[in-house]
């Protein structure tokens, strides 16, 4: 808390700015024009205009938008302790320096029909306000109950107990010492992967064609919703989701006799299922955090007539696990078939140090001469922010929300590849597989390398 609350009030807290992100992170808030009136530490108060939207058939707001406004009056009211942290979902924002807040039960109580504009106040006692300052600056989570009060035209018109989690978002990542995932973790986990099923689903060009209905099936509504909403922002998502989805289907159709393909973060990726119907039969060796493999098995489980694909799912958590160790001591994976590794969607988010861990790894792999692996990369200037597309900021800011920031760009993949122990490399930026003359496409590049070193034989 080094700022004074002025600065704090007015580059993260004032009403003006809150209920402009507010409407644009939660979109029935602007519909019904609700709006943020007044931010104090440990206050709130806000207005629901009483108008067509926000009204029943009676002329009176609809409950469940007086709960609604309970859930933000309150949470902003928590959220003005917390000096100097951005709060996800609200403001711009890295996991790092973020809090996450979220709402854990609410009790209403409706007093009377509320005939003019509601007002909504929340006010937190300054002990407890003490007590939960002093918990979250120490690292530890809080979890308060908060009164809102309604009134209109003077009198009061319902009253609400909101209870509220509130915690560093740096802490809902799993750790060596507190391995055990959190339900937001999880969460975020399986919205990611529906958001990326949800563009390979709606994702269609002139050059390419994508039979897409496993991949709808993946993404749900959820994801659907996700990918529309990046996509309002980065047009180009879906036609650079759907190239490195061709590219990586010709990669793997390209090897003769091909009995093995890897996928390091297999999310909600259909492929198995979509190129069952032509070319190789290979055994596909599924990677990803366990949490996310729970997810994979549960949507494939509801899968209709799907084909009988020879699959390994193996639990690996890339930051700590040695991939080359898991599958060398798998009894299914021989490194000297000819085998497809595909690395799509995962250099953006880990560190320089990282990825070259991960990619020496993968190299002890490809022992057969035809062996290759596929990575896509974005350029430097997409991660350093010095890209000349203002939409790329955006996109980011988006992917921010998400908890997927991007860390990793280069410039020449081919030389990050051989410095990694791979052979000859080709690189491919997604606007050339594509014949497209949007220069936004050329900052995003796949990478097809052969394997540059012989495996220990077992």
């Amino acid at each position: 808390m080094s700022i004074s609350w002025e600065q704090d009030y007015e580059t993260r807290m004032n009403p003006g700015l809150v209920t402009s992100l507010l409407h644009e992170a939660v979109p029935v808030l602007k519909a019904i024009d609700w709006r943020i009136t007044e931010v104090r530490e440990g206050m709130c108060a806000t207005e629901l205009p009483l108008s067509f939207a926000s009204t029943n058939q009676h002329g009176t707001h609809q409950a469940a938008l007086i709960s609604l406004s309970a859930d933000y009056t309150g949470g902003i009211a928590l959220a003005a302790l917390l000096r100097g942290v951005p709060v996800v979902g609200v403001h711009p924002c890295h996991e790092e320096d973020s809090a996450s807040l979220w709402l854990a039960s609410m009790d209403v109580k409706y007093r009377i029909p509320s005939t003019g504009h509601v007002r909504g106040f929340c006010e937190i006692p300054e002990k407890l306000a003490t007590k939960v300052r002093q918990r979250y600056f120490a690292g530890k989570r809080v979890l308060v109950t908060l009164p809102v009060v309604f009134t209109a035209n003077g009198d009061v018109v319902a009253e609400a107990e909101m209870k509220y989690f509130a915690q560093p978002s740096i802490q809902l990542r799993p750790t060596e010492a507190q391995p055990q995932i959190s339900p937001l973790y999880k969460h975020k986990l399986k919205s990611s992967a529906r958001m990326i099923a949800g563009l390979r689903s709606s994702s269609q060009n002139e050059r390419l064609r994508l039979d897409s209905g496993h991949e709808r099936v993946a993404a749900g509504p959820h994801g659907e919703l996700l990918a529309n909403r990046l996509c309002r922002v980065l047009p180009q998502l879906q036609d650079m989701v759907l190239a490195r989805t061709g590219h990586i289907d010709q990669t793997i159709d390209a090897v003769d006799n091909l009995k093995q393909v890897v996928i390091l973060g297999a999310g909600l990726d259909m492929r198995p299922f979509r190129l069952f119907a032509e070319g190789p039969k290979p055994t596909y060796f599924e990677l990803d955090l366990p949490e996310m493999l729970e997810e994979r098995t549960r949507v494939i489980s509801q899968m209709k007539d799907r084909p009988d694909v020879r699959r390994r799912m193996v639990a690996a958590d890339f930051k700590r696990d040695d991939i080359a160790s898991l599958l060398l001591e798998h009894p299914d994976f021989d490194p000297e078939l000819p085998t497809v590794i595909v690395y799509e969607g995962c250099s953006m988010y880990f560190s320089p140090v990282e990825n070259r861990r991960i990619l020496t790894s993968a190299s002890q792999l490809l022992g057969h001469r035809d062996s290759r692996i596929w990575c896509d990369f974005v350029t430097r200037c997409v991660v350093d922010g010095t890209s000349q597309h203002p939409e790329v900021a955006k996109f980011l800011e988006g992917m921010d929300e998400l908890g997927e920031r991007f860390i990793f760009g280069c410039d020449q993949p081919s030389e990050v590849m051989e410095s990694c122990g791979f052979g000859k490399t080709q690189t491919t930026p997604s606007g050339e597989y594509l014949e497209s003359d949007d220069s936004l496409l050329l900052e995003y590049q796949f990478a097809v390398a052969f394997g540059g070193r012989p495996t220990n034989p077992r």
